[in-house]
């Protein structure tokens, strides 16, 4: 088993409040590894120190042998760019450009070359059923089909992590579960570690492994 992400003795704390301590999580190579803890247990600090958004006070995150917490600069945007997929659950979409240009936004960011980008963007969309869509108006999409455009978006800079806060909580029952099984079908081939926050109990038992975040560590659920 290759572990791609190793978190040692990472801490967060913001004035007078104690988020993150000393928490330690490692992730194999193709691992979905799934979240859960009450509201303010610092769930979504946690993500945003994974990816980048915020800086942790102390503690190692180590993606594929590169320490990411002591990045700075232009080498901390193009690790996040290239590095590190979002999923949100709000999926986050431009609505000026179409379907295609969505999914491209991601490697503009990452510098890809776009001839490159443009033929495995249409790769990942005909993976998610998407393939006739391409043109479309995202904001003529239903909630599952802005997803999955959020996923490809996320998945186009093939990064070796990928992070998923609630991915599914705007989608009904059914179009949340064919969601999530692309999502993680597509992370698997990749070989990318996947964390997912989530609320759900049925969404976390699709998962490799399941955690709880409770006191600022996390603790098998």
């Amino acid at each position: 088993m290759t572990i791609r992400l190793s978190v040692k003795k990472l801490c967060k704390h913001y004035p007078g409040l104690p988020v993150l301590t000393d928490l330690n999580i490692s992730v194999a190579a193709g691992e979905v590894v799934a979240i859960r803890g009450a509201s303010g247990t610092g769930k979504s600090t946690l993500l945003h120190c994974l990816g980048l958004l915020d800086r942790p006070d102390s503690g190692s995150m180590t993606l594929d042998n590169v320490e990411l917490a002591t990045l700075s600069g232009d080498a901390r945007s193009a690790a996040r760019a290239k590095r590190i997929g979002f999923v949100f659950q709000a999926f986050h979409l431009l609505p000026e450009f179409n379907v295609l240009e969505n999914v491209l936004m991601s490697a503009r960011t990452a510098r890809l070359p776009l001839a490159a980008a443009t033929e495995r963007a249409r790769t990942l969309l005909t993976a998610v059923g998407l393939h006739d869509r391409l043109a479309q108006d995202v904001r003529t999409l239903s909630g599952g089909e802005r997803q999955r455009v959020a996923l490809c978006r996320a998945l186009l800079p093939g990064p070796q992590l990928l992070l998923a806060d609630e991915p599914t909580g705007n989608l009904d029952p059914a179009t949340a579960s064919v969601v999530l099984d692309q999502m993680l079908n597509l992370a698997r081939e990749s070989q990318a570690s996947v964390i997912i926050v989530t609320h759900d109990q049925a969404i976390a038992e699709r998962a490799d492994r399941r955690l709880v975040l409770s006191g600022g560590a996390l603790k098998e659920a």
